[in-house]
């Protein structure tokens, strides 16, 4: 990186995923501006050198946003069974806002996550049209650009460890078998740090996971594990799928987006991508079960390898 410290707007920050990369491009040294609606939900305050208030899917609340600025990165979107605001209010229409205000400022570089397989999986769910729609208008912009395309993030799983305690049982959609490689959001941010100030590495589209491949089943066996259950895990076949999003169509669009999503990975036996961290989600996983947040359970995480913590649900 040039003596002159890069300015990166971060617009996603209040997130899982954005507030990790927002975490680690401040203690690297980026001018870090912070894109939200409520500041009181980013991570720490102290790691913005400033925080523009605006909604994402309003444009008439950006104007400024991306001003001084030579990097944005985002990770809006939502994932929600709620009716509004849809997919495609958010992750698409949000994330082109973000990018005009970028080009009309004359940004360099652009930043998106996307989702894997994300072509493939646009003929199947909204949810993943919309979001490789926005990383194609990126691509033909002209502007510099990295699209990270991951197979899933640490806090996916809490969704298992959240069912078991309360349920006991954990529900997979087809038979389990489906392997993918989940990502800390710190890792991930280390990678973003890493395109920016490389400028080899732009221009690409890259599938990016975490250091261990698991499948869905062994995952849920590994959070029984970590609770001291014996597991409790059924299979939802994939027909059932699809008549429920069939189902859900005309009623709740979101809703059904998202099962065709969760269809086309049920389906898909290879959901891996380029392994970039090194942070254990079994760790992650038994900081949540200890009562930490997402955060301090991926903070906890500090520089694990592989001698300080056997992993037993490796693929």
């Amino acid at each position: 990186m040039s003596k002159k410290r890069k300015k990166v707007l971060v617009a996603g920050a209040t997130g899982y995923i954005g507030g990790g990369v927002l975490e680690v491009l401040h203690g690297q040294g980026f001018w870090v501006r912070a894109l939200c609606r409520d500041k009181n939900r980013l991570r720490n305050t102290n790691w913005c050198d400033d925080i523009f208030m605006g909604h994402a899917t309003q444009p008439d609340t950006l104007k400024g946003l991306c001003e001084d600025i030579d990097v944005v990165f985002s990770s809006i979107g939502i994932h929600s069974f709620n009716r509004h605001p849809t997919f495609w209010d958010v992750d698409y229409q949000a994330n082109l806002n973000i990018f005009e205000a970028a080009k009309a400022s004359g940004v360099k570089h652009f930043i998106f996550v996307s989702v894997l397989h994300a072509s493939e999986m646009a003929r199947l769910s909204p949810l993943a049209k919309a979001r490789d729609q926005v990383a194609q208008t990126i691509m033909h912009s002209g502007m510099d650009y990295n699209i990270f395309a991951p197979t899933g993030f640490f806090n996916d799983a809490q969704e298992f460890l959240d069912a078991a305690k309360k349920k006991g049982v954990i529900r997979l959609f087809g038979d389990g078998s489906s392997i993918y490689n989940p990502l800390s959001a710190l890792d991930f941010g280390e990678e973003v740090a890493r395109v920016i100030k490389e400028p080899l590495l732009r221009n690409t589209v890259r599938p990016v996971g975490g250091c261990e491949k698991f499948s869905n089943q062994q995952m849920a066996e590994l959070v029984f594990k970590i609770l001291g259950q014996e597991p409790h895990i059924k299979s939802i076949p994939i027909w059932i799928l699809t008549l429920w999003a069939l189902a859900l169509r005309p009623f709740n669009y979101n809703a059904y987006a998202l099962v065709k999503f969760f269809e086309f990975t049920a389906r898909t036996p290879d959901m891996t991508g380029e392994a970039i961290g090194h942070r254990h989600v079994e760790a992650f996983l038994r900081n949540l079960a200890n009562g930490m947040s997402l955060v301090e359970a991926d903070r906890a995480l500090g520089s694990w390898n592989e001698s300080r913590l056997p992993i037993d649900a490796k693929g």
